[in-house]
């Protein structure tokens, strides 16, 4: 069978024929013999005996069975080894976790029930009877209850959503109730509306649309955290089984970004001693248990970002990684169904050229990357954020900030999630890398306001720059205009120089934020971060001319890992500009000297020095 159910047609080959024809919704019954003839040979056999020595453990694919959720997805592991196998000791072990969760008659059917409980129960009760109907240890009788319970979900997620849900159609939880409902609607074998049917896919394309614009690079409004939970775990599934059931139906039509939205589960993504890390936006969680995407991009996206897909996969979470093959939630399970083997060769992602077309985002919600490879700790990425469509979903402040990840550290971060406060307000807000009006830690004036993108060039080796604006930053400052420069030629003498000119009407403090493990210290108007095996960032206010650096460490809104605060530097000015010099240095070296020449306040004109490298700037550009 043809590159069986990789191509981006190979989904639509197989519609079910009728009711009680499982499987079903990733695959049919015709595809089973090529899946278990898949298995036999790596990496897929690696991922099988991954998944067998996972089957019975946490949702997150590690430590024992305790919560709701753990049971459910158990269900949905054991199923799918029994499609693998043929062995009914799996459907029995399924069958056994499906009857722990029918038990517990508040899940099923209950519109008072927090909603995203809802959705992941249909979601993994739909695919594991699916996977399991016909099986010797599944009869009729056990098979009709799943099936009319099926039924009952998605009519209540349908009809009221649950409880606690956000209504926001860029919501992550949107996504997953509507891709949910229309999971269970698919699967079970009770009668049901087509209309129901196709107003889940409807909105599971609004939800798209909303959170990811009519356009861009795919990046997700309230972060990457909501790629993973709601795309790995609802969107993608029901995806994939709607264009199975009528080809005209296919999601990665729903808005021009959608092929690419699990792209940004990869572009991003660096290597550490601490396990894989990524910058993270809007509601701050930079973890990077993917849940099915990093399978399922090999559907989503289209085939010429495969090969680097496939080149990224392996050295993070496969044979060259950490070979955990994405072992959350749905991860094993996509992984097994998408990724390619040796039917697609691997290609270095910094060579392909649409792949780092995508590191401009103009017309999402603005994300711009600049990366220097894809290898290994060594690598650096930064991203700027410009929040072009502004608050949606679970936003946070940070229209014009920046993170910085590599280096086998985590230089710049944000500040977690919303929730814990301190003087009255989230202390997420606290922690931006931006320009704030006054002490960061006082009384801020938080809104709303997006972003624009003044101009941007990128350059083939990942560096390049760009300027954005906003009449106010989400913090406050008014008229703050960014122009950020980044350069990994070598020509500083550093493994990175990042170029910093801020502008601004009333600017009063320029922050700079890493993660706890990091100490920053002071000398002058520059400060150096200690990170791992002493690599270290090293920055130099260079305007205002004298300033004296603040230091200490606040709480995050949420932990990044085992991490509950972040160390920051705080710069004080007096005329709204600021003009400063980041350089990442390996362990051993020096970092550069630094000076820079010219008119810094109001409109920039001048030129910054960074060892070898020469950065002019001219008003709202660099001069290249």
């Amino acid at each position: 069978m043809k590159r069986w159910l990789l191509a981006a047609a190979a989904c639509a080959l197989h519609p079910p024929l009728s009711a009680q024809d499982h499987p079903r919704l990733l695959f049919g019954r015709e595809d089973v013999p090529a899946l278990r003839a898949r298995i036999r040979k790596d990496p897929h056999q690696a991922m099988f005996e991954q998944l067998k020595a996972n089957a019975e453990t946490g949702n997150w694919g590690t430590g024992p069975v305790e919560g709701e959720y753990d049971q459910i997805i158990s269900a949905h592991r054991c199923g799918f080894l029994y499609a693998l196998t043929g062995d009914d000791a799996w459907a029995r072990k399924a069958r056994g976790w499906v009857e722990k969760r029918l038990a517990d008659a508040s899940v099923w059917g209950n519109a008072k029930k927090k909603g995203l409980t809802l959705y992941i129960h249909g979601i993994f009760l739909a695919t594991t009877y699916d996977w399991c109907f016909g099986a010797p240890s599944w009869n009729a009788a056990f098979s009709k209850t799943v099936s009319e319970t099926l039924k009952k979900q998605a009519d209540v997620i349908f009809k009221s959503g649950g409880a606690e849900q956000n209504a926001s159609p860029a919501s992550n939880w949107q996504g997953l109730r509507w891709s949910s409902a229309g999971l269970c609607l698919l699967a079970s074998d009770e009668a049901s509306s087509a209309a129901d049917l196709d107003a889940c896919f409807s909105k599971t394309c609004r939800y798209l649309a909303e959170n990811l614009g009519r356009g861009g690079s795919g990046w997700n409004c309230e972060g990457l955290g909501y790629t993973y939970y709601p795309m790995g775990n609802g969107v993608c599934p029901f995806g994939v089984a709607m264009a199975r059931q009528n080809p005209s139906k296919d999601l990665r039509k729903a808005t021009p970004a959608a092929p690419f939205t699990l792209w940004t589960v990869y572009a991003a993504t660096v290597k550490t001693g601490t396990g894989l890390w990524r910058p993270d936006f809007a509601d701050d969680n930079p973890g990077t248990a993917a849940e099915g995407t990093m399978g399922f991009a090999f559907w989503m996206c289209p085939p010429e970002l495969h090969p680097g897909l496939k080149w990224w996969y392996d050295r993070t979470v496969g044979p060259q990684g950490d070979k955990t093959y994405d072992c959350a939630r749905f991860g094993i399970p996509a992984s097994i169904l998408f990724h390619p083997g040796d039917t697609v060769a691997e290609k270095d992602p910094m060579t392909i050229g649409a792949w780092r077309a995508l590191f401009a985002d103009t017309a999402g919600n603005g994300m711009f990357t600049f990366r220097n490879a894809y290898a290994g700790p060594d690598d650096i990425v930064l991203q700027v954020f410009a929040k072009l469509l502004g608050n949606r979903g679970h936003s946070g402040p940070d229209s014009l900030s920046y993170r910085i990840y590599g280096l086998d550290g985590q230089w710049a971060v944000g500040g977690g999630r919303y929730g814990p406060k301190t003087n009255g307000q989230d202390v997420y807000f606290r922690s931006q890398n931006t320009v704030y009006p006054g002490d960061p830690d006082g009384k801020l004036a938080i809104n709303s306001e997006r972003g624009r993108v003044v101009g941007h060039r990128l350059r083939d080796d990942g560096g390049g720059w760009v300027v954005l604006s906003a009449g106010k930053n989400n913090v406050g400052t008014s008229n703050h205009t960014r122009r950020l420069a980044v350069d990994f030629s070598g020509k500083s003498g550093a493994a990175a120089a990042v170029v910093i000119a801020d502008t601004s009407a009333d600017g009063r403090f320029w922050q700079h934020c890493a993660l706890e493990p990091h100490p920053i210290t002071v000398e002058g108007n520059a400060f150096t971060i200690a990170g791992p095996g002493g690599n270290s960032l090293r920055g130099t206010v260079l305007h205002p001319a004298k300033t004296e650096l603040k230091t200490g460490m606040r709480p995050r809104g949420s932990k990044a890992g085992a991490f509950e605060n972040n160390t920051w530097v705080a710069a004080p000015g007096e005329d709204g500009s600021f003009v400063v010099v980041l350089t990442l240095q390996k362990a051993g070296k020096p970092a550069p000297k630094v000076s820079a020449s010219g008119t810094w306040t109001g409109t920039p004109k001048g030129t910054v020095t960074v060892g070898g490298l020469t950065v002019a700037i001219e008003g709202d550009a660099f001069q290249d």
